[in-house]
């Protein structure tokens, strides 16, 4: 695969669990924080068990690489249309996140695996051209500038900064989903579960936050992966599933070593 080894496991802020327990609906008398906190984290490792076979996952994962593949090009647009995917000759951050729904085949989008996965690709692609955009340009007016925001995107460098955005925002979705559900089975009343859905989404910035230190974890073979497979030619459906099988594999450990207390 051509990655390279972690030098270090990924440094949290703060961990799972005590993320957890500053959330105020926690303290109700008989709520098991240790038990929340944990049983999210193990919904979401079972889940990643089997996510990189799933068809969802794998469009939008390959979307990503064949749009990055594409910015290596004088003619990404050219490149993007030889393997069936269309943009117009200016295009908008808005006609990339279409294009990428576009792929998907609409029972798959309307999955819940498929609308998490989009959510999350979409999130990342805005946020990279964000944080790499050479100058301030509109995100939805079309513009001929607008791809040279987008050249260091076909660099490995570039690649591993989108992969480690991609699993941060899918891990921060599934995060979210499986504490709710974990929480509101335990919560009583409709009032604490209320109360909690609030705290929630009060500490949205926290969770994100986590998650993006959680998969960095995937950042250390992505760019090394990108250059060995994907730089050079478009990847066939095989190689996005090896890829997607060590990323989760490694998100799945890392949520297991938190799981752990470790």
């Amino acid at each position: 695969m051509g990655h390279e080894r972690v030098s270090s496991l990924p440094q949290k802020t703060q961990k799972w669990v005590d993320l957890v327990k500053k959330m105020r609906s926690m303290y109700a008398d008989g709520i098991p924080v240790e038990t929340v906190a944990a049983q999210t984290l193990q919904n979401v490792r079972r889940q990643y068990e089997s996510l990189s076979r799933d068809d969802a996952v794998k469009t939008v994962f390959t979307f990503l690489v064949v749009f990055s593949h594409a910015c290596r090009f004088d003619d990404p647009i050219g490149e993007l249309k030889a393997t069936g995917v269309s943009l117009p000759d200016e295009p908008t951050l808005l006609s990339i996140v279409k294009a990428l729904r576009q792929q998907m085949p609409m029972d798959k989008a309307a999955s819940e695996y498929g609308q998490l996965a989009l959510a999350a690709a979409a999130d990342a692609l805005g946020k990279w051209y964000k944080d790499n955009a050479t100058k301030q340009l509109p995100l939805f007016k079309p513009t001929s500038e607008f791809l040279e925001s987008w050249r260091r995107l076909g660099t490995g460098s570039g690649f591993c900064e989108l992969s480690r955005l991609f699993f941060g925002r899918l891990t921060e979705r599934y995060l979210n989903y499986f504490l709710d559900r974990v929480a509101s089975a335990i919560f009583p009343s409709l009032q604490q579960r209320n109360q909690f859905q609030h705290d929630v989404k009060s500490h949205v910035d926290d969770v994100s936050k986590h998650a993006f230190e959680t998969a960095k974890i995937t950042q250390s073979f992505a760019a090394g992966w990108f250059n060995a497979h994907a730089r050079d030619h478009v990847l066939g459906e095989r190689e996005v599933e090896g890829f997607l099988a060590i990323a989760f594999g490694k998100l799945r450990d890392e949520l297991r070593r938190e799981e752990e207390g470790k």
